[in-house]
């Protein structure tokens, strides 16, 4: 019998910590938003979509920046799904991320299992984690929720199968989406059926990646039903290359990464297929044809291994590897433990993470998904033949699970499913309410239920300006705990304003931010400078520092220490080392509570300025010490950059181009500082 329960995961777990109550207005960004596109492979059709709809901002959404690197044991809920073959582990406080595919039959875990909880700076609200199956939905990046909690129910087929329901109103896009997962009797597979809507009358954009992690091995390969990729390489353009095989450029190749290139006819080639030969950490999005089924799958030396499908909506697969050199290496115990290692497989609406598709008004969009496991033939899958490999693993999944099956499974679902509510099991952000208290019927909640959407404070202050027309007016120095950015919005809050209920500090400040947001930044200005003539607040002083540059480290530092938060002492301190005021800097220091000192955000920023203060000795040593950048961005190389800065001034006495140039080829930064991806 197909079961389902409620339980708990015990396991080493940081604190994901409190969110960080500055409007995100200098761009979270995406390391992949921005990305140079080779015309000289990728033919305008293809890149038709790369670009387009692109955010510059994750307001209204705060960032989640509060995180650690103290573990803990801590016990995470989750809800199991389990028949006679198969067991899936599902985590609703963090996306609704699936954990772990155990094959019973075989005894074998088919994703990876992270050993432990451990965010980093790889989302577009900053908190990230690896390991499992995570479900983006939205905006080029992770989803807004991969750290943040799932509206969950159980629902029952009319077999009596339970199907899991998670799911989220995304607020930038005002999409809803829902993840359906089932493990029928008998199923050697697990079910994952996604539907998006549009909740409003008015056309959006859309972006879906699942997102797969799964064991890194120099014999694991990874097989997809392609010929070619669009390949991207941090630091490079977006090309598109011949696969499994692709030339590569020998004289770019440092130390060891040329040993990991297989030379065939004195011409060196990666083998992508394998991604432990890969150099540097890539992407690639495979080109797979339209009449082929869709479906990726990674192969270990026997044969066995993770292989996911989809119904044709989900037409792009994908394969990201953090690569053998020592930055990737470093990311992988960054984000776990040193015996554990994974890759990426991802399958997505788009071809590639550059895209976001239209979605018009009111418009809906299903497919469903198998996770499971196939044997197929060694000698094939490793072979030198790369048709035969592809052909092995489809012959051996189309056996696991018929093509036509799973299509008419997807109409099964969305006939059983659709317009069906279940038991409340775990509730998530509420802003859902919001929309419709403002909205009405222009609001479409698509057949879901909102009872499993809760209404804390953050909610509650704009449900209360929807139904009173009037929003509550919190203490200066209270941190804001939500923002809204919509012109529905804006607009009910000047009314509320102009009839005198809502003409106080937060309101205007909040009038700030909207008008910020959109780039508006005379009433931005004139807007949050109201707001601190009705009551001097640090959130509207540092909102101020952003559009009044040349006063930013005054007004910075005034709010930092109003209010001595981390993330307004970390702005503080960038602007006053941008403006080379670092005997200030380093005094501002010294007031900062014993905590705060240790940050390794707050000890970089001090490293730098008693660098470019002549104090080389002492900056050096907090470099060698145990500083830990806790929320260092992907591709961001702050403390290498320190690291050779430092070098220069101690072998040349200066750090200009070309004695920069030199210490990045002739000193090796300590493994700890070392994030960079190339």
């Amino acid at each position: 019998m197909s079961e389902w329960r409620v339980t708990t995961l015990t396991l080493p777990a940081a604190s994901i910590g409190p969110e960080n109550p500055l409007p995100d207005l200098a761009s979270a960004g995406d390391a992949h938003a921005r990305i140079e596109i080779d015309s000289a492979t990728v033919t305008p059709e293809e890149a038709r979509y790369m670009g387009w709809g692109r955010i510059h901002s994750i307001l209204p959404y705060t960032l989640q920046d509060g995180y650690d690197r103290n573990q803990q044991t801590r016990a995470l809920k989750c809800v199991e799904l389990e028949n006679v073959h198969m067991k899936a582990v599902f985590m609703p406080t963090l996306g609704g991320r699936l954990w772990s595919l155990y094959d019973k039959d075989a005894g074998r875990e088919l994703l990876h299992r992270n050993p432990v909880f451990q965010p980093a700076n790889l989302a577009l609200r900053n908190a990230w984690f690896s390991g499992g199956v995570e479900w983006n939905c939205g905006i080029i990046g992770h989803s807004p929720f991969t750290c943040d909690d799932m509206a969950c129910e159980i629902l029952t087929l009319s077999d009596g199968t339970p199907v899991l329901r998670m799911f989220a109103f995304e607020r930038v896009r005002h999409l809803f989406y829902r993840v359906e997962a089932l493990l029928p009797d008998e199923a050697r597979e697990l079910y994952i059926r996604v539907r998006i809507d549009n909740a409003r009358q008015e056309d959006t954009a859309v972006y879906w990646w699942s997102n797969m992690a799964v064991n890194e091995g120099p014999d694991i390969r990874v097989i997809v039903p392609a010929e070619k990729a669009y390949r991207y390489g941090y630091g490079g353009k977006l090309s598109k290359v011949p696969v499994p095989r692709m030339d590569a450029e020998a004289d770019k190749l440092r130390g060891s990464a040329a040993r990991l290139a297989r030379e065939q006819g004195g011409i060196l080639h990666w083998d992508v297929s394998y991604p432990t030969c890969l150099p540097q950490s890539m992407d690639f999005f495979f080109d797979v044809p339209d009449q082929a089924r869709p479906f990726i799958a990674a192969i270990g030396p026997d044969g066995y291994g993770m292989c996911q499908t989809s119904t044709h909506e989900l037409r792009g697969r994908k394969l990201f590897a953090w690569s053998m050199g020592e930055g990737g290496r470093h990311w992988q115990r960054f984000l776990s433990t040193p015996e554990s290692a994974y890759i990426e497989l991802q399958a997505g609406l788009a071809h590639t993470q550059l895209e976001h598709l239209p979605m018009p008004a009111g418009a809906s969009i299903s497919w469903l998904e198998s996770y499971g496991a196939v044997q197929a033939d060694p000698a094939k899958a490793h072979g030198g033949d790369w048709e035969a490999a592809v052909q092995t693993v489809a012959e051996a999944l189309e056996q696991r699970c018929p093509e036509e099956d799973l299509e008419r499974l997807h109409q099964h679902l969305k006939d059983e499913l659709d317009g069906q509510t279940g038991e409340v099991i775990h509730q998530s952000m509420g802003y859902a309410h919001c929309e419709k208290a403002l909205l009405g019927e222009a609001f479409s909640t698509v057949g879901l239920s909102l009872d499993a959407m809760r209404k804390r404070e953050g909610e509650q202050l704009w449900l209360t300006l929807a139904e009173t027309g009037a929003l509550p007016c919190p203490d200066p120095l209270d941190a804001p705990l939500s923002y809204q950015i919509s012109a529905e919005w804006e607009e009910k809050l000047r009314q509320a304003v102009k009839s005198g209920r809502s003409d106080h500090w937060f309101a205007r400040y909040q009038l700030g931010v909207m008008a910020h947001h959109r780039a508006d930044m005379a009433v931005a200005e004139a807007e949050y400078s109201r707001s601190l003539v009705l009551a001097r607040n640090p959130w509207a002083l540092r909102c101020l520092a952003l559009i009044r540059k040349a006063q930013a480290p005054d007004l910075l530092l005034e709010a930092a220490r109003m209010k001595p938060i981390r993330p307004l002492v970390v702005e503080a301190m960038d602007a006053l080392l941008q403006a080379g005021r670092f005997g200030e800097l380093l005094r501002f220091h010294e007031t900062l509570p014993g905590e705060l000192k240790q940050d390794g955000r707050v000890m970089s920023y001090q490293a730098a300025a008693l660098l470019r203060s002549g104090q080389l000795d002492a900056a050096e040593a907090i470099l060698r010490g145990p500083i830990v950048l806790t929320d260092v961005r992907e591709g961001n190389t702050l403390l290498t950059d320190l690291w050779f800065e430092a070098a220069a001034l101690r072998q040349f006495g200066r750090a200009d181009g070309e004695s920069l140039k030199w210490a990045e080829e002739h000193v090796k930064p300590p493994e700890h500082l070392d994030f960079r991806m190339l």
